[in-house]
């Protein structure tokens, strides 16, 4: 186990400088870079043409960035390696504006929603197979992965505003507590309503994870109730409830564990695009600034915390099925 640990430990480091290479190379395809900007503020500011142009040159020239894409990589790549320095402070990501906390609340929060509600459904599904039930939980499933998040939110607004209150649909409006409680002290009143705001973020970031939680829940617990070993549980008059749950439902865990590295994706994913259609202030608002922006810097290291998320995700979950099944060995 340990070994194991430490050979994903030392993986990680070629999936960071790949992370950080594509994404100073996608970056690297806008044109202009995010001095660009700032000459159009020269020009505007009464700036002749060629005096704005030496400007932001001498700009670019002080931030090395009028050097190749692959030049200003590797300077950057090898103050990382020998000083240390990103480029860019990383106490930014715990500042309030870049929607950290709220990132984190969302995501765990849907994420342990979608499963506290996909593991008996699918259950249910599975006890139910090709029943009616059966089938229309498969029908909700599958409809709920189907679509993206922003479409789900854009339903969702679609029904505030014919049956509830179009004055509340503006962009931004929704966010995550009501907007009379923007800057006073938690209370239960503002709890309360930190929950009505978020049950429909919950269910458009959590409905893909929902979805694929019920659908692997079902077809792995249909599956072991036809196994040869529940036939002889019920030939020696053991209740349904004790099969059900301490037979087939433990077997059944380890497939649903290794799929839970593979639902973390989706629901970054959810949380980001999620985040323009509610007005939330996520991490992901932080990470399309800095797109736009083409701020090379910051976003290698947005892009690395993504990526430090997932491989952690990942990592807990292969050391979870070790746990769980002492079939299982990492040598």
């Amino acid at each position: 186990m340990i070994s194991f640990f430490l050979k994903r430990l030392l993986w990680m480091v070629p999936v960071f400088v790949a992370v950080a290479f594509v994404s100073f190379a996608i970056v690297a395809l806008f044109p202009g870079d995010y001095y660009t900007t700032a000459k159009f503020g020269l020009l505007v500011k009464g700036m002749s043409t060629d005096e704005a142009a030496h400007a932001v040159n001498q700009l670019r020239y002080a931030a090395g960035i009028d050097k190749p894409w692959i030049v200003q990589f590797w300077v950057w790549f090898t103050g990382v390696i020998t000083e240390g320095d990103w480029g860019v402070s990383w106490s930014f990501l715990l500042e309030p504006q870049t929607g950290l906390a709220w990132t984190l609340i969302i995501t765990g929060s849907s994420m342990l929603l979608a499963w506290l509600l996909g593991v008996p459904v699918g259950i249910l599904a599975a006890v139910r197979m090709n029943a009616p039930l059966d089938h229309a939980i498969t029908g909700i499933a599958y409809v709920g992965f189907a679509f993206p998040p922003y479409v789900w939110g854009a339903l969702f607004f679609l029904f505030v505003y014919k049956l509830v209150n179009p004055l509340i649909v503006g962009g931004g409006v929704w966010g995550v507590v009501g907007y009379q409680l923007v800057g006073e002290p938690l209370t239960w009143h503002k709890v309360g309503s930190h929950i009505v705001h978020l049950l429909p973020v919950w269910a458009v970031v959590g409905a893909p994870i929902f979805a694929m939680v019920v659908r692997h829940t079902r077809v792995n617990v249909a599956a072991l109730l036809r196994e040869p070993f529940i036939t002889v549980a019920r030939s020696k008059g053991i209740s349904e409830r004790q099969i059900l749950f301490k037979h087939a439902l433990r077997n059944a865990i380890n497939p649903l564990i290794s799929i839970f590295g593979m639902t973390l994706p989706t629901l970054l994913t959810g949380t980001i695009l999620a985040g323009p259609v509610f007005g939330l202030p996520t991490f992901g608002r932080t990470l399309l600034w800095a797109v736009r922006m083409q701020r090379q810097q910051q976003l290698t290291a947005l892009l690395l915390f993504y990526a430090c998320f997932l491989l952690v995700g990942n990592l807990v979950a292969d050391l979870l099925l070790a746990l769980t099944d002492p079939r299982i060995r990492y040598d």
